[in-house]
């Protein structure tokens, strides 16, 4: 395998930049690195002066006093011969401590960059996806044909092949769609390319037994998920443009198919519609020890209102205009501040919150699991339990479960969610 073809390729210099704001972004980092010095060297002259005028006003009291003076502690401190500046320099010493470590934490923030993406990588977005060119290196076979009325892709890491074959048994189970919804529901499970040549040639196995693997030509790792969601709108909009809506989520979520299609089935309109889990007022992280966000890839202080990314629905339409949208809007790695925020806001496509949908990992409950569309952070042998559960004939729920409404309120409530802080607020998330 030609490995130089895999993405991002060689990383572009700091002079073949992109204006298309990642030279913002470089020019706010250098003024801020600036900026750090430029205390640090303030510190570093005020040190002196600080010192020398506390050694001058405190300078006869090593003297021994007149009979004419008061005669304190001072003369104590003279008299075991102990110089008085001795006591001033460990306060003095221990404020200028202070402040060298703040003005330290501050270059460390500004100066970290994130692995993968520092300030001078290009992050215009045509320079990775090849608008222009095909850059699958595996596509199922006739998977949109005839066009199905809501495809669904999963984002599946390359190792996760036990995740794959569970949701294949289960919620996904090609058989079932088929024979339940007569081919209107199609999966998919969408890849990168990794640098072990062993396991890509695993993925082909999988790929030709399956046919059901879109493998796309870039580095499929953690802080590359944003390139993995553009491919997808890539890949869907030019290979099964007519499906009515198009489904992202990962290979940890249970997705209940039935209630997702009565759901979308319901809808007035088929068009302009994004749908998930709303995310609000949330705040970058700016700690480069925690899911780090810096200031040279988003300098806002909040994001823009975003769907979670364990699973969103979006229109064809709309996942056209997000497409376009993205080739033109500078890269974040967080894939769906990126796609449901950033480049919904630039597409003046409005992100819509769903109750059915939930980042918040649910009880394996069927009268729950029934009402709702995903359920987060879903192992393997969960996967097969609550699949037997929900197609459990003798189940009888009388009531909607109040754990499904439960979530919706947690999406606005202040806390860390992995990589963003949500601001806690009374109004409602708009």
């Amino acid at each position: 395998m030609d490995k130089l073809r895999l993405l991002p390729l060689e990383l572009p210099s700091a002079t073949n930049i992109n204006s298309n704001g990642t030279v913002k972004g470089k020019i706010s980092f250098v003024r801020r690195l600036a900026v750090g010095f430029i205390i640090l060297a303030t510190l570093g002259l005020l040190y002196v002066p600080a010192y020398h005028s506390a050694q001058g006003s405190f300078l006869g009291l090593g003297e021994t006093p007149s009979p004419a003076k008061h005669i304190g502690v001072s003369h104590l401190v003279a008299s075991v011969g102990m110089h008085p500046l001795t006591l001033l320099e460990p306060l003095l010493c221990y404020k200028l401590t202070i402040l060298y470590e703040s003005a330290f934490i501050f270059l460390f923030i500004i100066i970290t960059q994130l692995p993968g993406w520092a300030y001078n990588t290009s992050r215009d977005l045509c320079v990775y996806i090849h608008p222009e060119n095909t850059t699958s290196v595996l596509s199922p076979n006739d998977i949109c044909s005839p066009s199905p009325y809501l495809f669904i892709v999963i984002c599946s890491a390359i190792t996760n092949v036990k995740a794959r074959i569970a949701m294949r048994n289960t919620w996904a189970n090609k058989n079932n769609l088929n024979n339940t919804y007569n081919s209107t529901v199609k999966v998919a499970f969408l890849l990168g390319q990794s640098d072990n040549d062993t396991l890509n040639s695993m993925i082909a196995e999988e790929s030709h037994q399956y046919n059901d693997i879109i493998q796309e030509k870039f580095y499929d790792t953690y802080n590359n998920l944003t390139l993995k969601s553009v491919m997808m709108l890539k890949w869907v909009t030019s290979n099964c443009g007519q499906a009515k809506y198009l489904m992202k989520t990962d290979d940890d979520m249970f997705v209940n198919i039935p209630t997702l299609m009565r759901t979308l089935q319901s809808r007035s309109q088929t068009t302009n519609t994004l749908l998930g889990s709303l995310i609000c007022n949330a705040k970058p992280i700016l700690d480069p020890n925690n899911k780090y966000t810096p200031k040279y890839m988003y300098s806002e202080r909040i994001y823009p209102n975003y769907l979670s990314g364990t699973g969103y629905v979006m229109s064809l339409d709309v996942a056209f205009k997000l497409y376009h949208a993205a080739l033109r809007t500078p890269l974040l790695h967080l894939e769906d501040v990126y796609i449901t925020g950033l480049c919904a806001k630039h597409a003046k496509v409005r992100p819509i919150n769903h109750s059915g949908f939930s980042y918040v990992p649910r009880k394996l409950d069927p009268c729950t699991l029934r009402n709702a569309i995903t359920a987060h952070k879903v192992n393997v042998s969960s996967m097969y339990v609550i699949w037997k559960k929900l197609n459990d004939t003798n189940l009888s729920c009388s009531t909607h479960s109040h754990i499904a409404k439960k979530s919706v309120t947690l999406n606005r409530n202040g806390r860390n969610i992995g990589y963003y802080i949500v601001k806690r607020r009374t109004n409602k998330c708009v």
